[in-house]
């Protein structure tokens, strides 16, 4: 028996119990599987996968490879892309992912115990500087961690991470929400994106970017801030949204 946990991405149940079946068959018993982008966010938060099979053509809001990008930020797990497409244009969007690897519709067992066995050897033998040098790269280039300094007339005002509650765009036009007062700055939303910090700030659709620290309570279609202020939640959004939080649920 091997106790490595696998997770099955796939919203065609017949393929999902398939490769459940072979998974079986090589002896993996911990076996998860999801039929949307919701539900693998659910499972991952539950049980944290050591290897995930992604159906690239998902139904729904977000495909295979959108949700790959997601999921790559909830967990250190290798991604293996089931696909039935040679389309060299979802392949370089998948190449953006770095999935460890593909397997071609109709498999077989002898495809799935290969890409298996190979994807969670090199996981286990993976180099630990490899896993040092990620952190180094996340480290701020900045001496001051906790704050920004944002122009306002003709100084530099600083403004503390917690204080700083939301963005909205408006036009070429942005303005900053926080404690003491609103900064109107002609910038973009990408270029708000890159300067805040990820671990803190999340854009929820495409003119909102909120503090994740500031949330009182939210739902499929609006956040609640602490400051009174509700702000929408984009569709397409909502999943990536969803997973940055520790969530507790009835299922």
């Amino acid at each position: 028996m091997k106790e490595e946990r696998i997770l099955i991405v796939e919203d065609d149940i017949s393929i999902a119990e398939n490769i459940q079946e072979i998974l079986e068959l090589l002896g993996y018993v911990n076996i998860d599987i999801a039929n949307s982008a919701n539900q693998c966010i659910k499972v991952i938060k539950k049980n944290r996968p050591d290897l995930i099979f992604m159906d690239i053509k998902l139904k729904g809001d977000k495909d295979g490879i959108e949700l790959g990008e997601i999921v790559k930020q909830m967990v250190d797990a290798p991604l293996v892309y089931v696909t039935s497409y040679s389309d060299p244009t979802i392949i370089e969007r998948a190449k953006r992912i770095n999935p460890a690897g593909f397997i071609v519709k109709p498999f077989n067992t002898n495809d799935i115990h290969a890409i298996v066995e190979i994807v969670l050897y090199n996981k286990r033998t993976k180099p630990t500087t490899e896993t040092a040098a990620v952190k180094t790269a996340a480290d701020s280039p900045f001496l001051v961690t906790d704050s920004v300094f944002i122009k306002a007339d003709n100084a530099f005002e600083k403004v503390p991470y917690e204080e700083l509650y939301y963005v909205e765009a408006n036009g070429n036009m942005v303005t900053i929400y926080t404690r003491n007062r609103d900064y109107s700055i002609r910038k973009s939303m990408k270029e708000i994106e890159e300067i805040l910090p990820s671990q803190l700030f999340l854009r929820v659709q495409k003119s909102f970017i909120v503090n994740l620290g500031q949330i009182e309570s939210f739902n499929t279609k609006e956040i609640f801030l602490k400051g009174g202020a509700a702000v929408q939640v984009g569709r397409q959004y909502y999943n990536s949204f969803l997973a940055k939080l520790n969530t507790i649920t009835e299922s």
